[in-house]
Order: structure tokens, then sequence, then C-alpha cells
């Protein structure tokens, strides 16, 4: 399956259930299939180096929108807003370049960042 591929070996999963999906992430292929991560749930780190702590759920999707894939665990992920921004799955820290300079992201983990920690426009 191309949803386990896409992620293979960068989120590590933990058993849970699925919730209501906030998606913040979409990769699209070339055969209409799609990956979506969402959130499933969010809480204030209690760890002083992170501001979120994140569970992340996958769903690929056919040329339909029928789903052919859903993950039923939840992957963690870390957030930190301030300086040194970054995104932190497991042992892994991604560095979050500021300002971030295109207007659409294409990376999940500047998605995730921005769900969490930029100021909102109207």
């Amino acid at each position: 399956m191309r949803a386990i591929a896409f992620f293979a070996g960068v989120l590590v999963a933990t058993p849970s259930m699925p919730a209501e999906r906030l998606i913040f992430y979409t990769a699209n292929f070339p055969d209409a299939t799609s990956v979506q991560l969402s959130i499933l749930n969010n809480s204030v780190s209690r760890d002083g180096d992170y501001d979120f702590d994140v569970a992340i759920g996958l769903v690929e999707t056919d040329a339909s929108g029928a789903v052919r894939y859903e993950d039923t665990g939840k992957h963690r992920a870390r957030v930190r807003c301030n300086y040194p921004a970054y995104v932190s799955v497991g042992a892994r820290r991604y560095p979050i370049e500021m300002p971030l300079s295109r207007s659409a992201p294409d990376d999940w983990k500047e998605n995730l960042w921005i769900t969490f920690c930029a100021a909102p426009s109207s």
C-alpha cells in the first residue's frame, strides 16, 4: 500500500482508534491516490522543549475518494513553536526554517508546525 510506503520508518505507531480528523497535509499521486495526514488529538506538552504533543492519523483514498487504507494507530509528534522551531518524531528532530518562504508549504512537518504555531490571518 502506498500509505505504508509513504511513511515507512518515519512515524512511530501506537495503538488506538481514529477520532475526528483535522487534515493538515495531503499528498497527491499521479494515479489520483491521495494520502491525508490529520490531527487526531493534541495537548500542551509537559516537556519544556516542546509546545504541543500531537497524535497524527493517516488515510489513503483512491481516485473516487473511497478509503483504501486507514491507519488504526496514532503517530506521535511534538511541536516547538519558538526559535529554534522544530517538529520531532521519535528521536528525530526536523528543523523548521524561519521565515517560511513558500506560500503553500509542501512538507508535512511544516504544515503541522503552521497548524499549531503560525499566527492566524484574517
